[in-house]
């Protein structure tokens, strides 16, 4: 939610999107977990359900919630509310770390770096702040108002690691800018801290360096939790140096699946001959599809014709929902190779009801791209025209809206009966987009010739003026001539 410059609650009504979008869902699902850590487990359940006894079968505001939490709780929700779910965005924080060892003090330095405007002000929140050091875990809370300020707070003993929002309370980015090597070696050590190590990996992938590669290979290979080496070969692929494709390469035996497909996506977000090789043996060593299926995605990054004669035969090979016929599929796009059009239409025609229609959908789309450079258009018109008329409406819907990435103009007939049909439907507007998307793949050529008519008019122009200039020198010299002689 980097770019949530909308608050929550808008009166604005211009699109739909603008009220059914991520924000009342994934931010709002947030919201309610600040107001759960900041009330705690009991007090906010007891709260959702009055709410939900109060308005049951009513029509709600975010106001009424409001009202309960305030009448269990005894506390003013009206700053929570507002900052929140009336205006946009979040804290973007970012924090400073020393240590005073004489007089015992921790130092944390925080600022608010989101752009302010009328919609996003600097918030006011409590922070809880976790240092762990030899005695055992010491939780501080602190609260953030300003846009820049320093906060003093006591420990019996240099800690070994500290923590911003250890319980994810709080919805904010937070980068350290100094956090000390020992700490964050510390906090990746941890084993009882999960979300500490992920948080440590947040760290690390901005680095470069040999120390942090290893660190996130031993990650990698060690972790307990799936989830960590999961994110430690994600950030081996932001590094994406030399180095950390060599870390990827020697971490592909993995005995969990969901890491074995990260390790797979991480290593195709490179493009070099060990990363191709890699891929190459995957094909023959991989067993689960869906991991294989990265591999041969890697593969289409290549556009080679070995490569394209690599991926064709992965076309027929059966697996649960073709999914490596779908992988193949999506890699022959990026080859961008047109022969990889007719293959593709086969394997569809005979598995039609195999693939699920989301990755059918996806070899449409991927015949006409294929296809819109080529001279002849006509089988793959004809194909997908075919499926313009489906019993399934998202099949359908594909069909029209591949038929526009065609462009090719011979498909205008058929998109005009949906585009001109009286009852307004989603093929109407699928054929309309797709009928301008081809208008203006057509009028490229006129644009190419006016574009040369104007040029021979400036010649033309410019040819005129030559002559005018030297009529005019001609005129000059005759004069000058003349006065020389007298």
């Amino acid at each position: 939610m980097t770019n949530d410059f909308k608050p929550i609650v808008s009166r604005k009504f211009d699109d739909p999107d603008t009220t059914f979008n991520y924000l009342p869902y994934g931010k709002g699902s947030m919201v309610l977990r600040m107001l759960r850590v900041q009330l705690g487990d009991d007090l906010y359940r007891r709260c959702i359900k009055t709410y939900l006894d109060h308005q049951q079968y009513k029509n709600v505001t975010t106001d009424d919630l409001r009202k309960v939490i305030e009448e269990l709780s005894g506390r003013s929700c009206d700053q929570f509310f507002d900052q929140w779910v009336f205006h946009a965005h979040h804290p973007e924080l970012k924090a400073n770390y020393s240590w005073n060892e004489k007089t015992k003090l921790a130092k944390i330095s925080i600022s608010q770096n989101q752009k302010l405007s009328e919609d996003v002000l600097l918030f006011n929140f409590p922070l809880t702040i976790a240092f762990k050091t030899k005695s055992g875990l010491v939780e501080k809370t602190i609260t953030v108002k300003a846009q820049s300020e320093d906060f003093y707070l006591p420990l019996n003993e240099v800690p070994k690691s500290v923590r911003l929002d250890p319980h994810l309370g709080l919805l904010a980015k937070i980068e350290w800018e100094n956090l000390p090597v020992s700490m964050l070696d510390a906090q990746l050590d941890d084993t009882e801290d999960m979300l500490g190590r992920l948080q440590a990996i947040e760290i690390l992938k901005d680095k470069q360096d040999q120390a942090s590669i290893d660190k996130l290979k031993k990650l990698l290979n060690h972790d307990g939790f799936y989830g960590v080496r999961v994110e430690a070969a994600a950030a081996l692929k932001t590094i994406h140096t030399q180095e950390a494709l060599q870390a990827l390469l020697d971490s592909t035996n993995q005995s969990d699946a969901r890491v074995r497909q990260q390790v797979a996506i991480s290593i195709a977000g490179f493009y070099n001959e060990a990363a191709l090789a890699a891929e190459h043996a995957a094909l023959s060593k991989e067993k689960n599809p869906e991991v294989l299926g990265q591999y041969i995605i890697g593969l289409g990054a290549y556009s080679k014709k070995s490569e394209t004669a690599a991926i064709l035969p992965l076309l027929e090979t059966q697996s649960y929902h073709q999914s490596i016929a779908n992988s193949a599929i999506t890699a022959l796009r990026a080859a961008d190779d047109p022969a990889a059009a007719a293959p593709i239409m086969a394997a569809l025609k005979a598995h039609e009801t195999e693939f699920p229609v989301r990755s059918f959908v996806n070899g449409l789309e991927t015949i006409a791209l294929l296809s819109r450079s080529e001279q002849n258009r006509d089988s793959a018109r004809e194909f997908l025209l075919a499926y313009s008329s489906h019993k399934r409406q998202d099949i359908r819907l594909g069909a029209i809206k591949a038929l526009g990435l065609l462009e090719d103009p011979r498909a205008t007939t058929v998109l005009e009966t949906f585009a001109s049909a009286s009852k307004e439907s989603l093929e109407q507007k699928a054929a309309a987009q797709s009928l301008a998307t081809i208008n203006a793949a057509r009028k490229q050529p006129d644009n190419l010739k006016d574009l040369r008519d104007t040029v021979l008019d400036l010649q033309k122009q410019n040819r005129e003026l030559k002559k005018d200039f030297d009529t005019l020198q001609k005129k000059f010299d005759a004069k000058a001539g003349k006065s020389s002689k007298r």
